[in-house]
């Protein structure tokens, strides 16, 4: 890594770029080499900065994309010493061996602005030592009385500040067992915030955990984000809700809400503000991630788990708020008290996107859920990693400037935005000396009137700081919770109540009256407290509460009977089931936690049946939660989502009891129409496969031959057939690691060949392919004429022409010579191509002849070519090694087309001799040294733009899909591309090609901040809408367009891209590829 050199003036020119709302301002508080690599920050009460730099990416916290060997082991692991087995049996994989996962440490930074000038002065290490084989990266901080508590896996760290002041802190692992799995870089341990109940939530990506908790209970969740909670000392830990992908960061609005925000997992789907509410399952797995196309992430797309709600859906799930970004990061609620009128009580994110910033937005009620609305842009273009509001009234907000995947250099910087008419308010001035002097020595009447504080963070403190004393606060809360001129005061109030009796529930007998108030709210946070208290004396007042107007008390009040554990709940939530039909899936929710936590099995169970399918799905889904045997009860119901649902949690979780119940159903689903009945079907197969007897192949046979069913269940039973012999490690719905021991094939070729003449009458091509391929690798007996005659039959896809040769020449089918020479004058190249392949075993020596008039043949197709070439490379005649070494030569001299250049490269260099290792160097010398591109250049022509767009959408590695949109799909962190070839572009291959290798040479516009030092001294920033030969067209932040001449133009910034160099994850036939599908973009219709 280069030196870190000062960021000041990349910094200031940056800002002068930023579109912020009118009459705010931007200063820069820091820049490196005062941070670097800044992951997320907090502010303590003395406004001192503390920053988590990340150090270990790419240098010692693995993962199992860049490090796909992992994979296999990362889908069975459990435990950290599970992870630490599997890293120390892949360390010869790492440079430096098991060097490689300690050679760098994490790193706490604590910044100061001693002077009070608005910028740091001081900075300095306040933890560090986080290098451990398990660690990294460290990812989350909040302050609060002096103390420090840090995320970095495996640990939940207490930090707690020196008496000396330059000294580092004292540290304190409170929690252990986060992080089980490398699943990706940055789905780490993070989301540190106070909940209203004086609990600390903290959330981990889908690196998972196993937590041996202080009380001494065994929390385990491999493969899965989650949020949990526990008090600040680490004791009585708990996982609130699970199955998120990476919940970077968590906020709490003003009445207690808690929601995170969660990343899309690169495939195109969106990214989700998420409610976190007690119990909930987002429906994300980490084996979803590797679930290849067509079949593209399993469920996760296929049931349109991660979709707003819909009818489909998965019902064990709790469908998402909404849509937000592409790559949300730094996410924090505010109360507004320094902003204008618009942004009371809004949320704010980090957008970590190539042209991304802050966002902001709103909720409002929708039932007992929210929605999305006044979602904009707030602080636009940064690449900012983290936000929070400092006591000052500003927004604190990091930049994360380099690019992760290249560490050539290291940059951090901290920038501040705010009104300063705002700020010099007396609410905001106040609130920062409340926080200077802390609350703990302040009188209890003080605190009390704190709790009517415009800014929600010091209701928060004060509220806290009585909870401490005790149970002296508990009249003072009563009395404000009892007054009704302000609501959030009275809110307060019951949660410090709250607080305070979850240790002594006699202080809760006030709280009992509230849950007949008038006010809404005043209710629900009633029943919430009393809940979480498990106060078991007010259940008989909270059951009224499941029939009140508004659904949102329904919800809390449901909970809390469930927290209770009341027996004499379970018929009213039934009720309350019934009545709301399933139309708020927050409230069903709500119904089937309660129902799991009293634990009451035969009363749930006397429900099976009940007249309403949205009771008997309620059923389903608690003996889900129970993992129930007795949901095989639901595959016969009359209500295809029941079943479905039933089908999910035998197959899924899984339910070995309801297998062969599951697989049966083969029969009576054998001609369903529609695209609702995939889901199951998919593990109707699938449990087929799993018991593997000679009965559940001939279920799958005739789910192949149904000519009713969907195509994609069709096919999928064809391939299923074609795994049957056992060996494969993965579910094929979920993706989960399933082992199927090898088997006996003799029973599935047995059903195979007695079908194979009706599976070869189906009408679909693409399904006539998929079983030609399954005949021939379980090697069934048919009459060989029949194919024959397809190889021939010009009307039929080339695709199966192609399959039904293959398996005449896997026949060794004693004609194959005359079919053979009829398709080497046929239209098709590549049935041309493979033909020629087939004759190579057969006569080599005229194949050797054809390939040389193939290849001097300028009317000859590409593709053959390419295709002969590879076969050369693969004979051994002396014919053969004179063509290849002639074609040596021609590289030599320059003469191979562009096309062929690197199919020439890679023939040679599979069989190397001294005679073309030179031909090789000597091409590769005529290469400027000057140009980056110039090893690259062969990968300008000749690409397959099929195999371009397969790497586009699910290279595991390179991810395109995951920041460019086509055809609607995508993600927005880069440019769309679906008319990057189109002529009002005026794009050509070697601009491709270029931002595949070199991706800082051209910056797309609209995705690249520039500043531009003119020779009168001022300084312009925006972004670049044209540049030609003459001069430049801005767009300022201001949404100005100016025109600067060259000439007037002194220095200009360097812009970076977002995008990492291709080279470094894609072969050069891979880019090659790429390039030919990029080509192809052209508009309209772009996919």
């Amino acid at each position: 890594m280069d030196p870190t050199q000062d960021g000041t003036q990349a910094a200031t020119a940056e800002m002068a770029a930023f579109r912020i709302p009118a009459g705010m301002t931007v200063e820069l508080f820091a820049a490196e080499p005062q941070l670097q690599n800044p992951v997320a920050f907090c502010l303590d009460d003395q406004g001192r900065v503390y920053v988590a730099e990340d150090h270990r990416f790419l240098e010692g916290t693995p993962e199992n994309r860049s490090h796909s060997f992992l994979l296999d082991d990362d889908l069975q692991i459990r435990t950290l010493a599970d992870r630490l087995a599997v890293q120390e049996k892949w360390a010869h994989k790492f440079a430096g061996g098991a060097a490689w996962f300690t050679q760098a440490s994490d790193i706490v930074r604590k910044l100061e602005d001693r002077d009070g000038d608005g910028k740091a002065d001081v900075s300095t290490v306040f933890a560090d030592g986080f290098d451990g084989p398990l660690d990294g990266l460290g990812s989350g901080l909040i302050a609060r009385d002096g103390n420090v508590w840090y995320t970095c896996i495996p640990n939940l760290w207490l930090l707690e500040n020196s008496d000396c002041e330059e000294s580092t802190a004292r540290k304190t692992p409170l929690l252990t067992g986060f992080g089980v799995n490398a699943a990706f870089y940055g789905h780490d341990l993070h989301g540190l915030v106070w909940g209203v109940d004086g609990r600390l939530y903290f959330s981990v990506g889908d690196r998972g955990a196993h937590v041996e908790t202080k009380e001494g209970a065994t929390i385990s969740n491999p493969r899965n984000g989650a949020v949990f909670r526990g008090n600040p000392d680490g004791t009585e830990l708990e996982l609130v809700h699970r199955g998120l992908r990476n919940p970077q960061e968590l906020a709490v609005d003003q009445y207690g809400n808690l929601f995170a925000d969660d990343n899309n997992c690169d495939k195109g789907d969106h990214s989700r503000l998420v409610y976190v509410v007690p119990g909930g399952d987002s429906g994300w797995n980490m084996a979803y991630q590797h679930i290849p196309e067509p079949y593209l992430t399993g469920p996760w797309h296929a049931e349109g788990i991660w979709h707003l709600e819909h009818e489909l859906q998965p019902a064990h799930i709790v469908p998402a708020v909404g849509k937000i970004g592409a790559g949300p990061s730094g996410f924090v609620f505010s109360s507004g008290t320094s902003l204008p009128p618009r942004y009371r009580n809004h949320f704010f994110y980090c957008n970590f996107t190539g042209n991304g910033g802050v966002e902001s937005f709103a909720v409002q009620p929708e039932g007992a859920g929210f929605t999305i609305v006044d979602h904009h842009d707030f602080c636009k273009p940064v690449k900012a990693s983290d936000v929070d509001f400092g006591y000052d009234g500003k927004m604190y907000l990091t930049d994360y400037p380099t690019n992760p995947f290249d560490r050539k250099t290291s940059g951090g910087r901290i920038y501040t935005l705010f009104d300063k008419s705002l700020t010099e308010q007396p609410v905001v001035t106040e609130t920062q000396a409340l926080f200077r002097q802390g609350f703990k020595q302040r009188p209890s009447e003080e605190l009390i009137n704190l709790l009517h504080h415009d800014d929600m963070r010091v209701r928060l403190r004060a509220q806290f700081a009585l909870a401490e004393r005790g149970p002296e606060s508990a009249s003072a809360f009563t009395k404000v919770a009892n007054a009704d001129e302000n609501q959030l005061a009275r809110l307060h109030a019951i949660w410090g109540l709250g607080q305070l009796g979850r240790s002594d529930q006699d202080v809760l007998s006030p709280v009992h009256a509230l849950l007949q108030d008038s006010d809404s709210e005043v209710r629900a946070q009633s029943a919430r407290v009393l809940g979480e208290a498990r106060d078991k004396a007010a259940a008989a007042a909270l059951m009224p509460l499941l029939t009140d107007q508004s659904l949102r008390v329904r919800f809390f009040a449901a909970i809390a009977l469930g927290t209770m554990e009341d027996n004499n709940a379970v018929d009213p939530l039934i009720t309350m089931l019934r009545e709301n039909d399933g139309r708020d899936r927050q409230l069903m929710h709500a119904g089937i936690v309660a129902l799991e936590r009293i634990g009451n099995r035969d009363a749930v169970q006397r429900y099976a049946s009940d007249p309403s399918a949205a009771v008997r799905m309620a059923v389903l889904l608690v003996q889900r939660r129970w993992a129930d045997p007795l949901i095989v009860q639901f595959l016969d119901d009359a209500d295809l989502k029941i079943v479905t649902e039933a089908a999910r949690a035998i197959n899924d979780l899984p339910l070995e009891e309801g297998r062969k119940n599951l697989a049966h159903l083969a029969t009576r689903y054998a001609n369903a129409t529609g695209a609702n009945v995939v889901p199951l079907l998919r593990r109707i197969v699938n449990a087929n496969l799993q018991l593997g007897e000679r009965a559940n192949a001939e279920a799958v046979v005739e789910i192949a031959i149904s000519d009713s069913l969907p195509l994609v269940v069709r096919r999928e039973a064809v391939a299923t057939l074609s795994a049957w012999d056992g060996g494969s490690t993965r579910d094929r719905v979920t993706g989960f690691w399933r082992p199927i021991e090898k088997r006996d094939g003799t029973a599935v070729r047995q059903v195979v060949q007695q079908a194979a003449a009706r599976l070869l009458a189906v009408s679909s091509a693409e399904l006539q392919v998929d079983v030609t391929e399954l005949l021939t690798s379980l090697q069934i007996e048919t009459d060989d004429q029949a194919f024959a005659d397809w190889v021939v039959d010009p009307s039929r896809s080339s695709e199966i022409r192609i399959a039904a040769l293959r398996l005449l020449g896997n026949r060794k089918y004693g004609e194959l010579p005359q079919v053979i020479e009829t398709l080497l004058t046929s239209d098709d190249a590549e049935l041309r191509a493979e033909s020629r392949d087939l004759l190579a075993g057969l006569d080599e020596k005229r194949v050797v002849s054809m390939f040389t008039l193939l290849l001097d043949n300028e009317a000859s197709a590409t593709s053959e070519k390419q295709r002969a070439l590879a076969k050369l490379s693969q004979l051994s005649s002396s014919d053969a090694t004179q063509l290849l070494d002639a074609w040596a030569d021609r590289l030599r001299t320059g003469s191979v087309p562009a096309s062929l250049q690197l199919d020439v490269i890679e023939a040679l260099t599979a069989l190397p001799t001294e005679t073309r290792r030179q031909a090789l160097a000597e091409f590769e010398a005529r290469h400027e040294t000057s140009d980056p591109l110039a090893s690259y250049r062969v990968a300008l022509e000749g690409g397959n733009a099929k195999r371009g767009r397969d790497l586009f959408v699910s290279h595991a590695v390179a991810q395109c899909i995951r920041c460019h949109k086509i055809g609607g799909s995508g993600g927005t962190a880069g440019p769309d591309l679906s008319a990057l070839f189109s002529p009002e572009r005026n794009t050509d291959r070697e601009y491709l090609l270029e931002s595949l290798v070199s991706p800082n040479a051209k910056i797309a516009k609209g995705f690249g901040t520039v500043a531009f030092e003119l020779a009168n001294g001022k300084v312009i920033a925006g972004v670049i809408k044209e540049e030609d030969e003459t001069a430049i067209t801005l767009v300022t932040p201001t949404n100005e367009t100016i025109r600067i001449p060259h000439g007037e133009i002194d220095a200009r910034s360097a812009t970076q891209s977002a995008m990492p160099e291709m080279t470094k994850t894609l072969s050069r036939r891979e880019i090659r590829d790429l390039v030919e599908y990029l080509s192809t973009l052209k508009g309209a219709g772009a996919q």
